[in-house]
């Protein structure tokens, strides 16, 4: 993840995107979105990634490509709400990279579903791949509600800072069991890289969640 030292000019960019129409910044963050997405689609294609025996719809490499795709995808929206909104350096900076990481993760891991002839959904229940059943209507572990997603979304300045390092930190610690269950048991060598992977830099991003959280006089959430 990157850190401030390496973005002397934070602050400038910051002041300077505040002048900005609106519009123009929600545009520009729909074209990364694409863009990240396609990326990592392609990538699948040009890494050679398909066999002739692909994984089943039941296996842990099919059922961690939906369900963590499904989880980052919350993730991202949290941090765009942060990126087109918060006027704090740290916390913006933070929401990029986890929004444009994991967009390029979810591109790749759609696009080995589509590489096995399967899609991002599927009858069997949530997380049933590593033994852990979600019950119809229950989120994943970490996942936000509604009512969560809609307040993060209302709030502004400090208090919506602090709201998305709490939501965030809860939503990477409900995933790393995910992410560590699929680097142990994948059959695949490139989905066992990746979730050991995501395992890494959602730790190393907790811990600096936790830093600013402490810094802004706050706690995570119980």
């Amino acid at each position: 993840m990157a850190t401030l030292e390496q973005h002397p000019d934070t602050t400038a960019e910051v002041d300077y995107d505040s002048r900005r129409p609106r519009w123009l910044l929600v545009a520009l963050g729909v074209i990364c979105a694409v863009a990240l997405l396609g990326a990592g689609a392609a990538l699948t294609v040009v890494t050679g990634i398909g066999t002739d025996r692909p994984p089943a719809v039941d296996s842990v490499d099919a059922g961690f490509a939906r369900d963590m795709a499904t989880h980052h995808d919350q993730a991202v929206q949290m941090a765009q709400v942060v990126r087109d909104n918060s006027t704090d350096p740290a916390v913006r900076l933070l929401a990029f990279d986890i929004e444009t990481g994991q967009l390029a993760q979810i591109g790749q891991m759609r696009g080995w579903l589509d590489s096995w002839g399967q899609t991002g959904q599927s009858d069997l229940p949530q997380m049933s791949w590593m033994g852990h059943t979600v019950a119809p209507g229950q989120l994943m572990p970490g996942m936000a509600t509604q009512a969560e997603l809609a307040k993060l979304r209302g709030l502004r300045g400090r208090a919506m800072d602090v709201y998305f390092l709490q939501l965030m930190i809860r939503h990477h610690e409900g995933g790393l069991p995910m992410a560590e269950y699929g680097a142990d048991h994948a059959t695949e060598s490139y989905v066992r890289t990746m979730a050991g992977a995501i395992v890494t830099a959602q730790q190393n991003e907790v811990v600096t969640m936790e830093q600013l959280l402490r810094e802004r006089g706050a706690r995570p959430l119980s």
